[in-house]
């Protein structure tokens, strides 16, 4: 009797803290975000991949297909050991077999480690050549999709848009320095077509230690917005108030932004995100 009591209790638990996941945009209800939360938190029971990746891909992925377009790509830059590119290979599993959008995963890399820090906007104080290499071999080894685009940034971005890849629904920025981070935003500079009209982005060394918005991440973020008239990163506002509950207070939610394709010809098509005109997605 114990036993079944305390089995009872767990699964009302366990049905209270679903309740409270999917909860989202709270007192906005007539928006997508109660579906693709209640997919998130479904994936990440099932995978335990990185919320970030997994939150901004989902978005990408969904904004495909609302828009009617078949294939995305979803990008990791900064590689390093390799743990996040993994969990880009499954979610884009994950997303195909839930949204039927067809997933390709790319992570740029060095291979060898970061470069040497060319300046002070580079936070030399925390970074130094050779920081996070990677074993090639053992990477490709864990790898299923992913495709492993290795040398300095600067050389294989215009090589990459050249390719003609799906468009970008998702890009984590990880590479730890300005410099890098300045080639590697020259991927939202490229032709529309190879873009969804707002890409997701991870940022992860923009709070906390001794970044500010004159060195490192965030100095990339606004020189790139200073130079593109209509190209623009911005944050997504509020952003704790619509991701699923348990989610709130995670410090991923801050690091999160979204890069505004305004001169995209689908760029004022309806997105799916609202329930006005919206189509059956789910």
């Amino acid at each position: 009797m114990l036993r079944r009591a305390s089995r009872l209790a767990r699964d009302a638990r366990t049905w209270l803290r679903d309740q409270s996941d999917l909860r989202s945009a709270r007192g906005v209800l007539e928006t997508a975000y109660p579906e693709i939360n209640a997919l998130f938190v479904r994936i990440i029971r099932k995978t335990g991949v990185r919320p970030p990746y997994l939150w901004g891909s989902l978005h990408g992925a969904h904004l495909a297909k609302a828009l009617g377009i078949g294939a995305v790509s979803l990008i990791e830059f900064g590689v390093a050991g390799g743990n996040g590119l993994v969990d880009l290979d499954q979610i884009g599993q994950a997303l195909e077999a839930c949204l039927g959008v067809r997933v390709a995963v790319y992570g740029f890399d060095t291979g060898r480690g970061l470069p040497a820090p060319i300046d002070v906007r580079d936070c030399p104080n925390l970074f130094s050549g050779g920081d996070y290499p990677m074993d090639v071999e053992r990477l490709q080894a864990r790898l299923q999709r992913s495709e492993l685009v290795l040398g300095d940034v600067a050389d294989t971005v215009t090589p990459f848009l050249a390719g003609r890849p799906a468009p970008v629904a998702f890009i984590s920025f990880d590479l730890d320095l300005y410099s890098a981070t300045t080639e590697a935003l020259r991927v939202l500079e490229g032709d529309p077509e190879g873009l969804l009209p707002r890409v997701h982005c991870y940022f992860d060394d923009i709070t906390g230690y001794t970044y500010s918005q004159f060195n490192g991440e965030r100095l990339a973020i606004r020189e790139f917005n200073e130079r593109n008239v209509v190209r623009k990163i911005s944050p997504i506002y509020s952003l704790s108030h619509y991701v699923p509950t348990r989610s709130a207070g995670a410090l991923w939610v801050e690091k999160m932004q979204l890069a505004h394709i305004v001169d995209h010809p689908l760029y004022g098509r309806p997105d799916g995100l609202t329930r006005v005109a919206r189509k059956d997605l789910f």
